[in-house]
């Protein structure tokens, strides 16, 4: 069922996932009014070398994506969706916790040779939605192309 779907659709979400990824690294970033005056520079200077390597590289893995839906043994559908839901679930876990990520981000800029560390609340939400996101990518797949034998 869940592959039933058409190549060239599964081709377009892939798509959309990749640009929803892209806008989110473009945007996620803080601008230079949020950032305390100490770093301001320092911010705007990351922010602009993440842009572009935010535009340039979403292609590239994209293209690469591609290539392994095309070369690889697996039905394309299957290769595609795993690289949706990769994409995708990015700017859900990012999101809600952007503020909190960036104090720290400030305060390792303030203090250089400090360690940006997470707290409790942030890496307990990145590692659920990325965990569940791959548990149920896993499944998905696995139920959808398991053929039992024998029968």
């Amino acid at each position: 069922m869940l592959f039933s779907v058409p190549d060239q659709a599964w081709w377009w979400i892939a798509a959309g996932a990749t640009a929803a990824a892209v806008i989110t690294f473009v945007v996620l970033p803080p601008g230079p009014d949020e950032a305390p005056k100490a770093v301001r520079a320092a911010v705007e200077r990351n922010r602009r070398i993440g842009r572009w390597g935010a535009c340039l590289g979403a292609p590239v893995l994209c293209a690469m994506a591609g290539l392994t839906a095309l070369i690889r043994p697996e039905p394309a559908p299957v290769i595609l969706f795993l690289y949706s839901v990769a994409a995708g679930s990015m700017p859900i876990a990012l999101l809600p916790i952007r503020r909190r990520m960036y104090r720290h981000y400030f305060a390792q800029l303030q203090t250089p040779g400090s360690r940006i560390t997470l707290d409790r609340l942030s890496a307990t939400w990145l590692s659920g939605v990325l965990g569940t996101a791959i548990l149920a990518s896993t499944a998905a797949v696995m139920s959808a192309t398991y053929e039992p034998r024998g029968l």
